[in-house]
């Protein structure tokens, strides 16, 4: 069995240390679409305003992915991860003491932007920081942080629900945030003389003095990516927003009841990554035509979902609701599959350059520009023309991202080659 060097034990810790950042940052960004359903219910919000908001969220969100993804590849990881951290647990806390829908919505488009600053920072430090296999490995596991966070998001909110309604649920997380921070700030100070020395002796390494092959970012396969990214980012966060309203609507009106059936979102959404990568490796395709076939498999998961959705009479019970939210869960498994090749094993590849981060960030904006225009629409269209309607959009949707993936894999190939040879 081979040993690992003092350098690779430290990428590890490292790695281990980004996944409990972004794990946490889930905590405090997954909660307004649980505790959504008990805003309306007290009167202090509606299904309009509550579009609003997270679009508000969304849009500042891909704002501060372009921007820190930008920084990310300048700024040091460390500081932008922690403040990222902080910042975010003081505008859950705000957002327990808010009073009226106008405030909702500067408050938690402020945590949006607080939030965009961990995912390009931590992605340039596997890229820099870790071996090349260390990263790759890592990456489904990146990932997978989505939903495990988003486990511990629904758990925390339920029992604040349960105990206080939904001020309780945003104060609880916004306090889990702090404290978690704490122990990150701890962590990455243990590792910053490993993040301050050079990653591998390659000229293609991010360091401070080192110089960077001179390439272009811009290609054809991008825009094809970034087209993929685009409904990607409807699918897993657009429609992820409304799931519990819909589950209120249509089959369970109890709020606390729906926050612990959305459990099994991100309980199913955890094998997705995994799967991607799986079958990433095993049939040795490339990132976007694993990306289509994830989104194949969201085309068939909704289509089924939309059936039951609408001809099942409201309040229709428990058995109903887990199965179509097991249905909605594999598209979600599927979206957060293909947003692990767009968003994690593609950038990575522009990390032989150091522009990981900046790839990433670029990304990452057009997802949430996308999925911050899907929940303004959804929440309109669901008064106007029913939930049928807006699932339909959703197939649609898929169908596109499955198309533009498949038709792009080449021409990403082609660059994502290109990128590998300059290591070699």
């Amino acid at each position: 069995m081979k040993m690992k060097s003092e350098y690779e034990k430290k990428a590890w810790r490292l790695v281990w240390t980004c996944l409990i950042a972004y794990t946490t940052v889930y905590i405090g960004r997954k909660n307004l679409s649980v505790c959504l359903p008990g805003m309306i219910a007290a009167g202090v919000t509606d299904k309009a305003a509550g579009g609003i908001t997270g679009t508000c969220f969304m849009i500042c969100y891909a704002a501060g992915q372009f921007i820190n993804g930008w920084l990310g590849d300048r700024v040091h990881p460390r500081k932008m991860i922690v403040s990222g951290l902080f910042l975010a647990g003081i505008m859950n806390l705000l957002m327990g003491a808010a009073a009226h829908s106008w405030q909702f919505i500067p408050i938690w488009g402020c945590c949006g932007f607080c939030c965009s600053m961990l995912w390009s920072p931590i992605l340039r430090a596997v890229s820099t920081w870790t071996t090349k296999e260390i990263s790759q490995t890592a990456a489904a596991s990146l990932t997978a942080a989505i939903p495990v966070g988003s486990i511990l998001c629904y758990l925390i909110c339920a029992a604040g629900l349960r105990l206080g309604g939904w001020r309780t649920a945003f104060f609880l997380c916004g306090g889990t945030l702090l404290v978690l921070d704490a122990a990150v700030f701890l962590l990455l100070r243990a590792l910053r003389f490993h993040m301050a020395a050079p990653s591998t002796p390659s000229p293609a390494d991010t360091v401070s003095g080192t110089s960077r092959p001179k390439t272009r970012i811009l290609c054809a396969g991008l825009l094809f990516t970034a087209g993929g990214i685009l409904f990607n980012g409807m699918l897993k966060d657009g429609l992820d927003l409304w799931i519990p309203t819909v589950l209120s609507e249509k089959f369970i009106p109890s709020p606390s009841a729906v926050s612990l059936i959305c459990t099994i979102l991100p309980v199913i959404h955890i094998f997705g990554a995994y799967a991607a990568r799986d079958l990433f490796r095993r049939f040795r395709l490339d990132e976007l035509t694993t990306c289509g076939v994830m989104f194949l498999i969201s085309v068939l998961a909704l289509s089924v979902a939309a059936v039951f959705i609408r001809r099942t009479p409201a309040e229709s019970g428990v058995p109903l609701a887990v199965f179509v939210t097991v249905l909605l869960a594999l598209s979600g498994a599927s979206m957060l599959g293909a947003n692990t090749m767009l968003l994690t094993f593609i950038p990575l590849h522009f990390g032989r350059i150091g522009r990981a981060s900046t790839v990433t960030g670029m990304l990452n904006s057009f997802s949430y520009a996308a999925a911050a225009a899907s929940s303004a629409v959804v929440g309109k269209a669901s008064d106007i023309f029913g939930w049928t309607a807006v699932f339909a959009l959703f197939i649609f949707a898929a169908a596109a991202g499955a198309v533009i993936c498949l038709a792009g894999h080449k021409k990403m190939k082609e660059k994502t080659d290109e990128l590998d040879g300059v290591e070699s």
